[in-house]
């Protein structure tokens, strides 16, 4: 009995040991890919991960890191997978990793549960997602798109470009492996008319080479270059590679003088440049110390001798993720990708204007230079035409070329505030109706005014919406076209007439309206028509007792007996309408008059006009009771 007690101790031991042997080695392997995670080679981490992942280790913070690495490396189809082991695993992780596998998941197309992620994300700060989705898709084919054949099996991006050329950015044959992806470190090109050719001077080397800004002389370019010296070898001391940006002059048509810019630092990244309108300003992408998460972009001023004040964090734009590739239009417009944002997936390109140092909105500018990829470098020559890049195929870094959809009609938003006033006294007047209206005379939205007069409609379409109507008892309907935005916010106030009409019998309360009008030969209620039409329905309403006899007329053309028809019809709609407006119809009644009251001298076979012939196509509302 002892010596099999010893035998099972003994191999129970061994197996003890041969686990702890195991899960240490685990542990060492996992402390090698953490290091190499941390200096940013993700292609490298991921191997030592997967390989110890796939061994039958489980662990939410391994398939965290795993997840991690595929989405910065911009792999979301892997990323999406590894993100769903670890909510499987430890479902409470933080909104920034929710806000990644929803990223993730949108960008590999399952919307249903990446938008529950996302919309649980921005909720917690005070965002309603879905209606900054649907301000995506009102943006969406203001473009049309085309990848370009001068793409390369590499990375290839949009560096700069000018109303003569593109600059690009594309892996060189001699260039350093990068830690972070398969591919070799990229070069300056310039493609002019289809042909492309190294840049000449002394900008490129056997390092990154990438974004860049050249000024409106074009003597002055700054650019942007891993951090370049021969002691650490473009590495910093925890042997992270990074990015500096670099001044460079033109001589002789070469670029040379190359010198480093004073607010780089080897702790940190700095990169990605732009110049302001009037090139006062630099704008560049840095991970410094005390952004707002992931890379931020900043401003800097540039004075007269070239020198440089202190950088300052753009805090209207930046956001917990990445903004990076700022680019400044002719227009004055600041376009930019970020994933901090709503998107349609991984980083997308906003715009946002600038004026008096101030920043507008920022808006997504849709599909289809959006996509599930990732979508940024974004150039734009006057508002015609430009290019960006996009790894929407395979994963790889393409360059598209993009030209204005001249059928696009841009998404007008307004809020319209104001208070509603007797048009006499200026006393303001309680419990307003203010309704929108479309084209077709159709209610859009409706709000009742305050107790004090004031009003307040927000987020208008301005595409949707043609007229505002004014509603208050005791006073005469009035209807104006929805004010012409000059800003986002307008203010109005609207003066309302007392309804002192003689409702007696015998009144045509017509003519106290514009006239109400009919196409030839037709018997259909105009737009034009609705709009009086509602003074009508407003009038009856405010004076429940009385009733009305519509009497249509046509003109002299066509025969005698067929007008009375076609007057009757005409009349027959009118009293629908109204009926339809909620008017009783034993309120109405409807007769044709066809040719018999003509208000003018346009008898039959008279020579008139075809203006003089519409006075007669016309409606009478008689008050008869």
């Amino acid at each position: 009995m002892k010596q099999r007690q010893s035998v099972k101790t003994v191999l129970l031991c061994s197996i003890f040991l041969t686990l702890s042997i195991a899960l240490n080695a685990q542990k060492y392997k996992i402390k090698q890919a953490d290091k190499k995670f941390e200096n940013l080679e993700y292609i490298e981490a991921v191997k030592i991960y997967e390989s110890v992942a796939n061994k039958g280790y489980e662990d939410p913070d391994l398939y965290r890191k795993i997840g991690d690495a595929y989405y910065f490396n911009a792999d979301y189809a892997q990323a999406a997978q590894w993100y769903d082991k670890l909510f499987t695993m430890s479902p409470g992780q933080t909104l920034e990793q929710k806000f990644r596998y929803g990223q993730s998941l949108k960008s590999i197309g399952k919307d249903t549960q990446a938008n529950a992620l996302l919309t649980e994300y921005y909720a917690s700060k005070g965002i309603n997602y879905s209606d900054l989705d649907k301000k995506i898709a009102d943006y969406s084919d203001k473009y049309t798109i085309k990848k370009e054949d001068f793409n390369t099996e590499n990375s290839d991006y949009p560096a700069f470009m000018d109303s003569e050329k593109l600059y690009l950015a594309t892996a060189a044959s001699n260039g350093l492996e990068n830690n972070w992806s398969d591919e070799r470190a990229s070069d300056i090109y310039v493609v002019k008319g289809g042909d492309k050719q190294n840049l000449a001077g002394e900008i490129n080397t056997k390092y990154n080479e990438g974004s860049l800004v050249i000024t409106k002389d074009g003597n002055t370019m700054y650019f942007t270059r891993n951090d370049y010296n021969n002691k650490k070898r473009g590495k910093d001391a925890d042997n992270t590679t990074k990015l500096k940006l670099y001044r460079a002059k033109k001589a002789d048509g070469n670029w040379g003088d190359v010198e480093e810019l004073p607010f780089n630092n080897s702790s940190y990244s700095v990169g990605h440049p732009a110049l302001s309108k009037d090139e006062k300003m630099l704008y560049f992408v840095s991970d410094m110390p005390g952004g707002k998460g992931g890379t931020d972009i900043y401003s800097v001023r540039v004075s007269n001798d070239g020198g440089f004040d202190s950088p300052t964090n753009v805090q209207a734009i930046n956001t917990p993720g990445n903004e990076m590739f700022p680019f400044m239009a002719s227009d004055g417009t600041l376009y930019f990708s970020s994933n901090g944002y709503p998107n349609i997936g991984g980083l997308d390109v906003y715009s946002t204007a600038i004026n008096n140092g101030g920043y507008g909105e920022v808006t997504n500018i849709g599909a289809p230079v959006n996509s599930r990829g990732d979508d940024f470098a974004f150039f734009i020559d006057g508002e015609e035409k430009g290019y960006f890049a996009s790894n929407r195929e395979n994963r790889n870094d393409d360059v598209y070329s993009f030209e204005t959809n001249p059928n696009f009609k841009e998404p007008c938003e307004l809020d319209l505030e104001g208070l509603v006033k007797d048009k006499d006294t200026g006393d303001l007047l309680a419990d307003a109706v203010i309704s929108l209206l479309d084209s077709k005379n159709e209610i859009v939205n409706r709000l009742k005014g305050g107790s004090d007069g004031a009003f307040s409609l927000e987020e208008i379409n301005c595409n949707d919406v043609q007229r505002v109507r004014i509603e208050r008892r005791e006073y005469q309907t009035a209807e104006v076209d929805l004010p012409e935005p000059t800003d986002r916010k307008v203010y109005k106030d609207f003066l309302l007439e007392r309804n002192e009409i003689p409702l007696e019998t015998g009144t045509d309360i017509a003519l106290l309206l514009k006239p109400i009008y009919f196409d030839l030969d037709k018997s259909y209620i105009r737009p034009d028509a609705e709009i009086e039409l509602q003074k009508v329905v407003a009038i009856m309403k405010q004076h429940p007792t009385i009733k009305v006899n519509v009497g249509s007329h046509t003109d002299s053309r066509a025969n005698d007996n067929y007008n009375m028809q076609l007057s009757q019809r005409r009349a027959d709609a009118t009293v629908d309408y109204l009926v339809s407006q909620g008017i009783d119809r034993s309120r109405l009644s409807g007769t044709g008059y066809g040719e018999t009251q003509l208000v003018n001298l346009c008898y039959n076979g008279a020579a008139c006009s075809e203006s003089a012939h519409q006075q007669n196509r016309r409606s009478e509302f008689i008050v008869i009771k």
